[in-house]
């Protein structure tokens, strides 16, 4: 549908509005993709819920992670990961003969959790699946890093 506009500001709002519609397409292709809502096959109005409690925060992060990676500015990877998340994915990647470089940027965190997922680095840039892999596996040994340091420093 057009959309009627006579001043500079209206254009400039409707150019905004469609600007944003394909940051929402990606967002909704992490979570679907990404996060494999749709393969869940949940059948109950509950399921649905509590997965996609679990499931959006994670899709915006793979946004985030992807979207930050890509832009000319390379961010430190702290605009994204804490410094407790940094130590595990070194020690993660280290463990697969990988490395994380000692100021990482957010594009190499995103590539360190693309390698979690099986992504390898010539294939080029990572898709929505092997980061929502990565980004699982690195969830999942988080729980366990946080619970060993947490012991450790009883």
């Amino acid at each position: 549908d057009s959309e009627p506009v006579s001043t500079l500001e209206e254009a400039t709002e409707i150019v905004d509005h469609y600007r944003a519609r394909w940051v929402i397409e990606e967002y909704f292709k992490a979570l679907k993709t990404g996060c494999a809502f749709e393969k869940r096959q949940l059948t109950s109005f509950d399921g649905l819920v509590r997965a996609l409690a679990l499931f959006v925060p994670m899709a915006w992060k793979l946004l985030t992670l992807r979207h930050l990676s890509r832009g000319a500015q390379r961010r430190p990877a702290h605009a994204v990961f804490d410094h407790e998340q940094l130590l595990l994915l070194r020690a993660l990647l280290e463990s697969r003969r990988a490395v994380l470089p000692e100021k990482p940027t957010v594009r190499d965190a995103m590539l360190g959790i693309a390698r979690l997922g099986g992504h390898i680095r010539n294939n080029g840039d990572p898709g929505w699946q092997v980061l929502g892999r990565g980004l699982l596996k690195f969830c999942d040994a988080e729980i366990g890093w946080r619970l060993a340091r947490r012991s450790d420093q009883s």
